[in-house]
């Protein structure tokens, strides 16, 4: 497919982030105490949420050292896609950006499981503030974060999920609820039901997540969330290293402009914007892989130089699994949205809060530490009618 000048990639390898060599204090923990007492003065967390492959590159240092009278910003870092050296460098970027706030990562238990263990430990070893996984569950993760004294973090869609979070000994959790962007699990399991359902199954934190917008934030503090993660917010903001088209794709769209779709994960359902790509997934149109090698080099991602690099565990992938002849390679299909701005042939997760973002232009979005703003004030407008 022949892609438009703003679509051509502009490099032929894996991007790096320069990972600055100077000393940086201990970078704070987020652990259950912290949050219990960051409550206690009065503060609300207010956590940027990891977005894909390369989506949300950029952003975390941005976010945790944006400054704020009510929030507590905290930044989240992708490890999905990542070479070691490439999340390595992303954490200390962030690290260097907000050498005193928040910095975690977040990891897919969906990964092939070298890569999972490998970028996990690499995590780690850098100090971050916290680990948070998803899509799966995988209890030697919790062992890992407990042996670097780093709190562990999951993404829960029950309440049974939370309390079993609870006995091997998260921090806190993330409850996601079926408005979020991307893998969505229960679709008919909306947000503020899910809060209140893990609120009653455990005492932990719990952070709420999933197509939130400024004005909703104060509701769902008051059914108990001690804080918000927002993802797609935060792409109509003018930091971070998106492609420009990636950011487009997310400004002025309706609810005809957001679809669910089949994932070749496994068959999950997940949400995304409506382009080519997803009306021909509707069709049966099947994606097989293709060369990554303008991207990740030509030695391939972690010395994987087919088209398939295994980049899910064994069994997830239905690409793979169907010697692919049907679905969908995910890595191609987010690689082309996030940094080549391929509108045709890319696939923009989204929360359903994207039709509610009120920038219409790039021209009218801010950086991060205005969006932060913004979002305050928002809370503190439904605060004063309460």
């Amino acid at each position: 497919m022949h892609l438009p000048p703003s679509a051509q990639p502009s490099h032929p390898a894996v991007r790096t982030s320069p990972a600055p060599a100077v000393d940086l204090p201990p970078a704070p923990k987020l652990t259950t105490e912290a949050i219990a007492a960051l409550r206690a003065a009065g503060k609300v967390l207010l956590v940027q949420g990891a977005m894909g492959l390369h989506a949300s590159d950029g952003l975390a240092g941005k976010v945790a050292a944006a400054p704020s009278g009510r929030f507590v910003p905290v930044g989240t870092i992708s490890a999905v896609g990542k070479t070691v050296e490439g999340l390595v460098g992303e954490i200390r970027r962030a690290r260097s950006e907000a050498p005193h706030g928040y910095v975690g990562v977040n990891l897919m238990a969906a990964l092939n499981r070298d890569d999972f263990e490998t970028l996990a430990k690499a995590a780690l070893a850098e100090g971050i503030s916290f680990l948070v996984q998803g899509a799966g569950i995988s209890r030697e993760v919790i062992r890992w974060c407990r042996d670097a004294q780093t709190p562990f973090v999951g993404i829960v869609s029950s309440g049974r999920l939370a309390a079993t979070y609870e006995r091997w000994g998260a921090s806190f959790l993330v409850a996601e609820g079926s408005e979020a962007g991307g893998h969505i699990g229960d679709i008919d399991h909306p947000l503020a039901a899910l809060v209140a359902e893990v609120r009653a199954a455990t005492s932990l934190p719990v952070i709420a997540a999933g197509g939130i917008v400024g004005s909703e934030i104060g509701p769902l503090l008051r059914i108990g969330a001690d804080g918000v993660q927002l993802a797609t917010r935060f792409l109509a903001c003018t930091d971070g290293d998106a492609h420009p088209n990636f950011k487009r794709m997310h400004l002025g769209k309706t609810e005809e402009d957001v679809v669910v779709i089949t994932s070749t994960v496994k068959g999950m359902k997940a949400r995304a914007i409506r382009n080519p790509f997803t009306e021909a997934l509707a069709e049966g149109k099947a994606f097989p892989p293709k060369t990554k090698a303008w991207f990740y080099g030509r030695e391939g991602y972690r010395g994987r130089r087919k088209s398939c690099i295994d980049c899910l565990a064994r069994d997830l992938c239905i690409c793979r699994e169907s010697d692919f002849k049907e679905s969908f390679c995910i890595t191609d299909a987010l690689l082309r949205a996030a940094v080549l701005g391929d509108v045709e042939e890319g696939l923009f997760y989204s929360g359903s809060s994207v039709t509610r973002i009120p920038e219409r232009a790039l021209e009218e979005c801010t950086d991060a530490h205005g969006l932060v703003a913004r979002l305050e004030a928002e809370l503190g407008a439904w605060e004063s009618v309460q």
